[in-house]
């Protein structure tokens, strides 16, 4: 039987949202049936042993420059053309709509080969607005058997953009839910990061400025005094650090913002537990290059909720789904840290109504979003 290929370039060891998604989802589908094409990176070889399907590391340059996509992307066609020749494989999952992508559609037009391309939100704002791109994004997704969407949200983007709302299925990123639960703070993290007796915020994110890292540290300055026992707990490396610690030292709070870098996705379950509640007000990225990014659905709002953590989120995007407002969480202005501060407060005034929050989200983690449910819709376009 031939196998259906993922090619990703956001896959273990790379730390993302869309790499958690994809390896949750191909690690609960048959072993037999799936195998995937992923970056050559340090720390691969490790991770490809513990996967119960084959995975081929290529090498493919790194950078954002134009040069290097072009690059990326021409090599990534190469290999694809290959492929179909030499194994001819069921069928291709893409990505991304550029690169792999692209790789897919030249493999249907030349040999055959029906492709599947996966989507999460602001490609037509930030890739397709024009020219060239446009019409090649529009025949990337045209020709495609399907177009996967990690929300209804980012579908409705792309039914705007042109794509027939029937050629679209919603494949939510899950969560594990026997890793993620409920349990007491890890004593040793409470610890090392001085958290005995705190009211401590969390967030688990790229430090990107569409998560709204930012908008927490002027929130927590806003609180006064009501605010002195809370510590914001940030988990995650990104563009945006160099900044968001210089304002943390501006506004005063430099031993109540805690950078605690890169976590490793096995030990993510462990921060969890030490939070009271977990906070991200993302928003559309209107300041850096990437103007118009915004959040698809957000996995870490479901990771918390599994673990029983009352959310706050920004009522922007797919995160709009990923809460369900004044039951799982609450939603509020991404762009007011007034909003963000009134909503921690609420939190921390009302224990029985912040349980309330953590008990549904958990019960809705396990209902709607365990990977194995999720793994199932893909399992039937393989």
């Amino acid at each position: 039987m031939s196998r259906s290929v993922l090619w990703a370039n956001d896959f273990p060891p790379v730390t993302s949202g869309i790499a958690t998604y994809f390896v949750n989802l191909w690690r609960h589908l048959p072993p037999d049936r799936v195998a995937v094409i992923a970056p050559r990176l340090p720390g691969a070889a490790e991770i490809d042993r513990t996967l119960p399907f084959p995975v081929r590391r290529v090498w493919l340059p790194l950078g954002e420059s134009a040069v290097v996509k072009g690059v990326k992307t021409l090599l990534t066609i190469l290999r694809a053309l290959l492929l179909c020749v030499t194994e001819r494989p069921a069928r291709f999952h893409c990505g991304q709509v550029f690169s792999s992508g692209i790789a897919g559609l030249a493999g249907h037009k030349l040999c055959g080969i029906p492709y599947v391309v996966y989507v999460y939100g602001s490609e037509t704002v930030r890739l397709g607005q024009g020219g060239l791109a446009r019409r090649l994004m529009q025949a990337v997704l045209r020709e495609s058997e399907r177009v996967v969407a990690c929300s209804t949200f980012t579908a409705s983007e792309f039914v705007e953009f042109g794509v027939n709302g029937d050629h679209i299925l919603v494949v939510y990123p899950g969560v594990d839910t026997d890793r993620f639960r409920p349990g007491e703070p890890d004593r040793e993290l409470v610890d090392r990061f001085q958290l005995d007796g705190k009211y401590v915020l969390l967030t688990v994110a790229r430090l990107d400025e569409r998560k709204g890292h930012d908008t927490v540290i002027r929130a927590l300055a806003a609180l006064g005094a009501e605010g002195e026992r809370f510590v914001y707990l940030i988990v995650g490396k990104g563009r945006e650090e160099a900044r968001l610690r210089r304002l943390a030292d501006d506004l005063g709070l430099r031993d109540r913002v805690v950078f605690a870098g890169y976590v490793p996705d096995a030990d993510l379950p462990r921060y969890y537990t030490l939070c009271t509640v977990f906070v991200m007000p993302n928003r559309m990225t209107t300041q850096t290059a990437l103007a118009g990014d915004i959040e698809g659905f957000g996995i870490s709002f479901i990771e918390a909720s599994a673990c029983g953590k009352p959310v706050i989120a920004g009522r922007s995007g797919g995160a709009q789904e990923a809460v369900v407002d004044e039951e799982t969480g609450l939603l509020v202005d991404p762009e007011s840290p007034d909003a963000v501060a009134a909503a921690l407060l609420r939190v921390f005034r009302d224990p029985d109504f912040a349980r309330r929050l953590g008990e549904a989200g958990r019960r809705r983690a396990e209902a709607e979003y365990d990977w194995r449910r999720l793994a199932k819709r893909v399992e039937e376009i393989l």
